[in-house]
């Protein structure tokens, strides 16, 4: 619609010029869209968040900036801030525009210079009379005689008719071109035994390439014919090879390696990839990089995405294949997770990004490819894993919120319009299969169970084995342990009611009890009792929630959009966790009861508080020296640990028992080492379990066991025979 008119006021959005009276107005860019942007929402509270969001996408500002823009709004307007008659602020909460307005093609007469004082007058009584227009209602319902309409407000009334036809008829044209997928059948697409993943059909349709995981060997490729399953595979001695994909002729195929620091995006002829002499570098990633790629539809172009270190956020490149040019598009800001997932639509024009900083929220973004401007399309409350496009270029195909165990067609605005696959197992890494309709995509099956050993008394005769427990036990996923201090209560994490949940349980009675109701899907990282037993800290998704274990009380702590990891209790009121600042690791203190963030000594990426000897242990940057502190304020002393990673997922790789510490360690032999706060010695752990993702009290140590682990390949099919 060319004109926006309200009151006295007419925009014309094609030249984008603001009409006043005999006055012409020419409006700055910002200036315009924001006056547009509040016409548009009339009447409804507008946040500066959303303003933010709407008016600047893709784009950093200030406060300041929105401010200084609405005081040039006001301005055209000749709209007073401390007696506004068109926009108010909402203290703390944000703006409003309070006159209506209606969109149209043409100018009204109304509007003409010669009957701007009436046209004052009809606007201000049809906006500033709300009791009339309820009285009038009133009569209506009562069949008492409606007041007469003039011609200039039946001609009004006809505009607007016509306007919110035209517009029904517009977005029910768009939403046409959007196909709407019916729930699809799925089979197998390969026919191997073990981990299968990222696979990857080749545009003809007569091949898949997938990333294989064997223990016997590294990661590498196989590429399965589909008619008759015979199969060659692409590996390296010293390096994992993973995540190929084809070419737009099929006769490539691009893939990653990685080895130790190294990490590089190869390709080659498919009937020549057997010998790794014939791969071809398309360019270097970092070390701590796990990096997504497609090639453009017409194979000129190769994207990807890349990151400094773990501490940075993931960054969108371009790859010329003709002459290996690497630039980098246009994309949102990259801080936290940054731009980590993408897919560049089938007709090439343009990509989709997800991005996220700390917080567990999704940012869905489109850059048209041709002029690069980059638009925001929504801001959901839960991590979408991974995106994308449709077959129609119009809508989103994604895994639903984790746990996946459904595959969604979205609306770049983020509105679920179909569910196109559902399945038993989870779901991951979807990919296109060049027909028009169908994906491949990952069904994998995870099942841990939970086992608690006594500890091994010094008084037992050798041949005497401590007692081992196995405990409540579902058929999925049941992971993360936690031993109370002072007594045979524990707490895990199960995706028994499909969602992950946290679940508190007796070692006696085996009777547990679900403690947790979220209402955003969560990914847990980790649990821990605080010392008297009292509290229960839960680590999320850079969220901590803390559970008061006498009243089932839940909250979430305030620590907003920041990124969480290796949390542990200091006391009942105090936690330590590292964060990133300068995309650095920094320890931090802080207290649940005043909300007090307070920073630790810098060089550390993670450490905790022993009250046993009260020391401070901390882990030095890079190197994975373990140093004692004896207070904060005193030089620290290194002791004979070293704990290689800082964290796995999340959870520090150091944890506290009644004698020492213990970490997995690179070093001597690999493993589960304790560190004695008696002998100051270092030796394997004589509780070892099989894995890392365990807990322990001064009684035994609870861990978890892998029971089934299955990851298979499938395709949807409109068959269901």
């Amino acid at each position: 619609m060319r004109y926006l008119q309200f009151n006295d006021i007419c925009i014309d959005t094609h030249n984008q010029q603001l009409y006043r009276g005999e006055e012409t107005i020419d409006l700055a860019p910002k200036v315009y869209e924001l006056l547009v942007f509040f016409c548009q929402n009339s009447q409804r509270l507008i946040s500066k968040d959303e303003l933010m969001e709407c008016v600047w996408t893709g784009t950093i500002v200030t406060e300041n900036a929105i401010s200084r823009t609405l005081v040039k709004v006001r301005k055209v307007l000749a709209d007073e801030p401390k007696n506004p008659q068109f926009i108010i602020t909402v203290p703390r909460k944000g703006y409003r525009m309070v006159a209506e307005f209606s969109a149209t093609d043409e100018m009204l007469n109304t509007f003409n210079n010669e009957s701007l004082p009436q046209a004052n007058n009809i606007s201000n009584n049809i906006s500033n009379k709300p009791q009339e227009r309820v009285t009038q209602s009133t009569n209506l319902e009562k069949n008492t005689p409606a007041p007469s309409v003039t011609n200039k407000h039946k001609t009004h009334l006809l505009i607007i008719f016509m306007v919110l036809t035209l517009s029904i008829i517009f977005y029910a044209l768009k939403f046409d071109s959007t196909t709407v997928v019916q729930t699809k059948a799925f089979k197998p697409l390969t026919r191997q035994v073990g981990i299968e993943l990222y696979p990857a059909v080749s545009p003809n349709a007569a091949m898949v390439a997938y990333t294989k995981e064997s223990l016997s060997k590294k990661r590498h490729i196989n590429i399965e014919n589909l008619s008759n399953h015979s199969h060659q595979s692409i590996s390296h001695a010293q390096a994992n090879i993973s995540r190929p994909i084809w070419s737009p002729t099929t006769d490539k195929l691009a893939f990653l390696y990685q080895h130790n620091n190294v990490c590089m995006i190869y390709w080659g002829e498919t009937g020549k990839l057997a010998n790794s002499d014939n791969w071809q570098p398309i360019s270097e990633c970092s070390r701590n990089s796990n990096p997504y790629f497609v090639f453009s539809p017409d194979g000129k172009y190769l994207y990807f995405n890349d990151r400094q270190s773990k501490t940075h956020g993931y960054q969108v490149f371009r790859v010329n294949l003709s002459n290996n040019e690497k630039d980098i598009i246009n994309q949102p800001i990259t801080r936290g997770r940054g731009n980590y997932s993408f897919d560049i639509s089938p007709n090439g024009e343009s990509l989709v990004l997800l991005n996220s900083e700390f917080a567990p929220q999704t940012r869905i973004y489109t850059l048209d490819i041709a002029s690069s401007t980059l638009t925001q399309t929504i801001q959901l409350p839960y991590l979408m894993r991974s995106v994308i496009w449709h077959h129609d270029n119009n809508s989103i195909i994604h895994p639903s919120p984790h746990p996946a165990f459904e595959i969604w067609q979205s609306s770049l605005a983020g509105q679920k319009l179909a569910v196109l696959a559902s399945n038993t197992s989870r779901i991951k890494q979807v990919s296109r299969i060049n027909n028009g309709e169908d994906y491949a995509f990952v069904s994998y099956l995870l099942n841990r169970d939970i086992h608690y050993r006594e500890l091994i008394s010094a008084n037992l005769e050798p041949q005497s084995q401590p007692q081992q427990i196995v405990l409540d036990n579902s058929t999925v996923m049941d992971y993360l342990p936690a031993l109370a201090n002072n007594s045979s209560q524990y707490a895990f994490v199960s995706k028994r009611s499909t969602t992950a949940e946290v679940y508190l349980s007796n070692l006696s009675s085996n009777n547990s009890s679900q403690l947790t109701f979220f209402n955003d899907p969560v990914k847990l990282y980790q649990l821990a009792f605080s010392a008297n037993d009292s509290q229960l800290m839960i680590l999320a998704d850079n969220q901590i929630f803390i559970a008061e274990l006498s009243s089932a009380n839940i909250r979430l702590l305030p620590l907003d959009n920041i990124a969480i990891a290796g949390a542990s209790w200091q006391d009942e009121d105090n936690l330590i966790f590292s964060t990133i600042k300068n995309n650095d690791w920094q320890l931090m203190r802080y207290n649940i009861s005043n909300n007090k963030l307070a920073s630790l000594p810098s060089g550390y990426q993670g450490g905790l508080y022993s009250a046993i000897d009260q020391n401070y242990y901390f882990i030095a940057n890079d190197s994975g020296q373990v140093l004692q502190f004896s207070s904060l304020n005193t030089e620290p002393q290194p002791i004979a640990l070293s704990c290689q990673p800082s964290f796995i997922d999340r959870k520090l790789n150091l944890k506290l028992t009644d004698k020492g510490l213990v970490c997995l360690s690179n070093e001597k032999a690999p493993g589960l080492r304790e560190y004695s706060f008696q002998s100051k010695a270092v030796d394997g752990w004589t509780q070892s379990p099989v894995n890392s993702d365990f807990d322990s009290n001064n009684n035994g140590v609870i861990f978890t066991q892998l029971t089934q682990s299955a990851s298979d390949i499938m395709r949807t099919t409109s068959d269901y025979n």
